[in-house]
């Protein structure tokens, strides 16, 4: 009997250190996939900024910087140099003199110059990351690659170039890094710690990352439950059920079995008309914290479920939530809308609009009450996409392109969509200057009321952004912290 508990407790730790490795080993190859992204859309985005076939700084070159910017996932602005001078860019147009940048941090053989953490020209306060090469430059939020890290993790991330390999970004003491050999798959120790190794196939760098809290042995449910198993059932019972319970581990069977706990909540950020600021709406998010108390990001969670196969569980789960905590509030305040974010395969799900129906009607609930978000990535098949959009609409609900600018879409294909609002990324608040004359949301603005379309601007965080949005279109919407943080549904409807 004692054989077999100590046998059980073992193979329960051991299962306890896989999981670990395991999830730390996803959680990396998350961030690579991601890393990869950026990368690969600052690739596109120089070699097309080379490729513009009008006068440098021209009227019609300046247009296809900007379109470069629309058009990109991450690109904030697009520069035409000249002898690593700045001649123009797409936000602040032809400037009266070349400008010269910075020292770069990094520079490869093949002329690549990285800036990581620069003074943007023209935009006082405001910090960047610049890419350049040849004559081209581009610019993107300092935040890009670490936003894509997730919390969780004590990391390293270090880009190699050429003969030397330097730490890029990190929140821990790289610890000799830049001297050890790094192979995807394999672990290091620093310090005495594991740490997980993943590397990227399409560009330099790789991560090391471990879990900054590692759950401990003592007192493991997964730990206690082996060791039971090995005490009722000796060797075989115990190690026989090692597969099982690691798989009821994974973050997809803890997410999976969050939903059907209903162990996850949904959180309300306020929508404000900008005019008058009065709350017209809400968008509601998803958060998640695990049966340890620690949260997770909807980023890693959300990415699980869509490769798992089960986002319209997380997007059907939203909605029912939102009935069951605003219904009586959304009956009371006709005109004023909760939006719920949406994916491809909720879409392009038959069945979708019918849940939606019945849901609504059971909780005696408007279909104008209920918007839906989509992110520019999830209108990719547009034909598809087109027909179930149209299938909302046609319900009585609003659709709203979600963080628009940040993917691939135009505003003209999102006009062939036929949806009712964009909702404009962030990054284009933040670049926002009082007094500045260039900028891409007048544009942007100036493109919606051609096409008849909405406009939500997101990320207005100061009373400054906020009156230069309402000086380029008062009709707007407006999101972000100055308006309001995301709160519960019992505080949704207090004074803003």
């Amino acid at each position: 009997m004692a054989i077999g508990l100590g046998v059980g407790l073992w193979a329960g730790v051991a299962t306890l250190h896989d999981q670990i490795e395991d999830d730390t080993g996803r959680l990396a190859q998350l961030y690579i996939e991601r890393a990869d992204a950026v990368g690969d859309d600052i690739v596109q985005a120089l070699a097309r900024i080379r490729q513009s076939p009008a006068a440098p700084c021209s009227d019609a070159d300046l247009a296809w910087l900007r379109r470069i910017v629309i058009e990109s996932r991450h690109i904030k602005s697009a520069v035409r140099l000249h002898d690593r001078e700045m001649l123009c860019s797409s936000t602040l147009g032809k400037l009266p003199a070349p400008t010269g940048r910075a020292t770069a941090d990094f520079e490869t053989s093949r002329g690549r110059r990285v800036l990581v953490d620069t003074p943007l020209i023209g935009m006082p306060g405001v910090r960047g990351m610049v890419i350049e090469e040849g004559n081209a430059s581009v610019v993107l939020n300092r935040e890009a690659f670490i936003d894509k890290v997730d919390p969780r993790l004590d990391y390293t991330v270090v880009a190699d170039y050429d003969t030397r390999r330097d730490v890029f970004i990190s929140n821990m003491p790289p610890a000799g890094l830049a001297l050890r050999t790094l192979v995807s798959g394999e672990p290091v120790t620093v310090d005495g710690r594991r740490f997980e190794v993943r590397c990227s196939t399409a560009h330099t760098g790789c991560i090391v990352a471990a879990l900054r809290d590692r759950p401990r042995a003592t007192g493991s449910p997964l730990v206690m439950a082996f060791g039971l198993f090995g005490l009722v059932g000796g060797l075989g019972g115990g190690v026989g059920l090692v597969s099982a319970i690691a798989r009821s581990r994974s973050l997809s069977r803890r997410l999976r079995a969050a939903l059907g706990n209903n162990e996850l909540t949904v959180v309300y950020q306020p929508i404000v008309r900008l005019a008058d600021r009065e709350r017209v709406g809400a968008e509601s998010l998803i958060r998640w914290r695990d049966t340890e108390g620690h949260a997770i990001s909807p980023d890693v969670f959300i990415a699980v479920a869509e490769e798992e196969g089960f986002i319209s569980e997380v997007t059907r789960f939203v909605l029912r939530r939102v009935m069951a905590e605003l219904a009586d509030g959304l009956r009371q305040r006709p005109g004023f809308r909760v939006t719920v974010n949406l994916s491809a395969k909720d879409v392009l799900d038959p069945t979708f609009a019918g849940f939606v129906r019945h849901e609504l009607q059971a909780a005696g609930v408007s279909p104008g009450a209920i918007g839906f978000e989509l992110t520019e990535r999830s209108t990719a098949d547009h034909d598809a996409i087109g027909r179930g959009i149209q299938a909302l609409r046609k319900a009585g609900h609003a659709v709203y392109i979600d963080d628009f600018g940040t993917d691939y879409s135009s505003l003209s294909y999102l006009a062939q969509l036929q949806v009712d609002m964009i909702k404009i990324d962030r990054s284009f608040t933040l670049a926002l200057q009082e007094g500045a004359e260039q900028s891409l949301m007048p544009q942007i603005v100036a493109m919606a009321r051609t096409l008849s379309l909405g406009l939500v601007i997101e990320g207005i965080e100061t009373d400054a952004q906020a009156r230069i949005v309402a000086g380029i279109d008062r009709d707007a919407l407006g999101q972000g912290w100055l308006f309001g943080s995301p709160v519960e549904a019992s505080h949704l409807f207090d004074a803003g």
